[in-house]
């Protein structure tokens, strides 16, 4: 394969570098899921699982107006912006960088895991001509910071330039795409492919992980036989035959936890949803639904010998998240603490520009066992 290009014209080979380093990295697993649930008044509210392969040290980060923060491309200052809007996330090893987040205007959205697609544009070489780039795991918290609406981003993506960067803390350059969501129920996705940036408006507010969203709603159309109503009898060759149970009007919804299947059954969950239901208590909706999206540990193993596998940590839902549009509320609960805590805007002085954060729940003491019944 080499020797056939090697007379090849340099010109065809501008492969981004960012993404060439990305491709020798090792890859960790990844099954994050997002989606929105709306009421019938169009109250909106966001919700995701953060999965990955290994320990992602993470805090609620309350950022302030005013906050001023600096984009790093490859230890060189980048783009740099004073944040207009208070800001509410999971902030990833004591930084400013968001995973994922809501801002006091309602626009909630994340950061997913995109790995074998994502191509960023290379840094540029004069350092010089930095001032507008912006890193990958900083792009979640400027568009957050900065904008109220989707709109607003998408006619302002101009302003920045997004390219991929070596993050240390991960060891790697993180592949990523990003959902985002608007009080007024509009929602987008942004993919970094072969160094520019495609903008989709999202009707199904669903986001997982690879292929790219385009792939993802093609492979909708193939589970339009899928309903919530049950099956009736049907005959065959003169034999009656009925189902053997509840759900099969879903029959044959996918179980597994790669990101298409994640994608087909967050939309299901979400496109089913009684409205009734949701009406009455919507964050107890939501985590049923998250629910249904946790991994626990061993579940998800990398493909690697047993000996190299003691050595790996195996993907798991480290938390969940979930975003009141309406009440401006964002709730966090862990692996090891499955209680919902929840974070205002009233919490913290969303004036005084200095970033704070707060611990993640604690893990719960261990129960002792019921005695036995007597």
């Amino acid at each position: 394969m080499l020797k056939r290009f090697a007379n090849k014209p340099i010109a065809l080979f501008k492969i981004s570098l960012a993404l060439l380093a990305f491709v020798l990295q090792p890859m960790a697993a990844n099954a994050c899921t997002s989606f929105v649930l709306s009421t019938v008044e169009n109250i909106k509210m966001y919700g995701r699982t953060m999965e990955f392969g290994k320990q992602i040290p993470t805090k609620i980060g309350l950022i302030p107006r005013g906050y001023k923060f600096q984009s790093q491309i490859n230890d060189e200052p980048g783009y740099s912006w004073t944040g207009k809007i208070a800001v509410i996330g999971a902030s990833i090893f004591d930084s400013s960088a968001l995973v994922d987040g809501m801002n006091e205007y309602g626009l909630s959205g994340g950061a997913l895991y995109f790995p074998g697609f994502a191509g960023y544009k290379n840094p540029s070489p004069d350092t010089t001509q930095r001032t507008k780039e912006i890193n990958q795991v900083d792009f979640l918290v400027w568009m957050l910071s900065t904008f109220k609406t989707v709109e607003e981003i998408k006619v302002n993506l101009d302003q920045v330039s997004l390219v991929g960067t070596f993050y240390e803390n991960m060891d790697e350059i993180p592949p990523l795409h990003y959902t985002l969501h608007d009080a007024a129920g509009f929602s987008i996705v942004i993919e970094p492919v072969n160094g520019e940036l495609k903008v989709y408006d999202n009707p199904y507010t669903v986001l997982t992980n690879s292929p790219d969203f385009e792939w993802h709603v093609q492979n909708v159309r193939n589970y339009l036989f899928l309903s919530p109503f049950n099956i009736g009898s049907t005959e065959i060759m003169g034999q009656e035959l009925t189902p053997f149970g509840q759900g099969s009007g879903l029959l044959g919804i996918p179980g597994d936890p790669t990101p298409p299947s994640r994608f087909i059954r967050a939309l299901g969950f979400i496109s089913t949803i009684d409205a009734s239901e949701l009406n009455k208590n919507r964050l107890v909706t939501m985590e049923h639904v998250l629910n249904n999206f946790d991994i626990p540990k061993g579940f998800v193993r990398p493909a690697i010998s047993p000996t190299e596998q003691e050595q790996e940590a195996n993907d798991y839902t480290q938390w969940s998240a979930i975003a009141d549009i309406e009440n401006k509320i964002y709730y966090i609960k862990t692996y090891e603490n499955t209680t919902l805590h929840g974070v205002s805007f009233d919490d913290f002085d969303v004036t005084s520009g200095q970033l704070q954060f707060v611990n993640l729940p604690s893990p719960k003491p261990t129960q002792p066992l019921l005695p036995p019944m007597q």
